[in-house]
């Protein structure tokens, strides 16, 4: 299992810990034994998002928002939201994805962000088999 770090206030923290480790295990991400994911969850982010994940080969770093247009996030959303930045984990960690946005697989890419069209079809199942 990767290197897990959780920080923020979120209600049932043990149990987000086990999905976070489902979710990896569903991605294939979980035999990345050196590679280290950090899940932080914060009061709001910026643009009113939900979610972020940036990072590279060896870690990544998502953030989660409990809040967003000014209203709370109930459990679901924001687990949909980790699922979400939690397939862009899987992008980052296997380099499926570059920091310049402008590659996908090693193919260059224009136009449609097919890592994005990947996190929001995965997104829903992901969260139903996992949470």
């Amino acid at each position: 299992m990767n290197l897990l770090y959780i920080s923020g206030r979120i209600k049932n923290k043990k149990r987000v810990e086990s999905y976070i480790h489902a979710l990896s295990k569903e991605l294939g991400i979980h035999r990345l034994r050196t590679k280290t994911i950090t899940v932080t969850f914060k009061n709001e982010l910026d643009s009113d998002a939900q979610g972020y994940c940036l990072g590279d080969r060896e870690e990544v770093e998502i953030d989660i928002a409990r809040n967003s247009c000014g209203n709370p996030l109930d459990m679901e959303s924001m687990m949909k939201t980790l699922a979400h930045e939690m397939v862009h984990a899987k992008q980052w960690l296997r380099g499926e994805i570059n920091d310049q946005g402008d590659t996908w697989k090693g193919m260059e890419t224009s136009g449609e962000e097919p890592w994005e069209v990947e996190a929001y079809d995965l997104e829903d199942s992901l969260y139903e088999k996992c949470w």
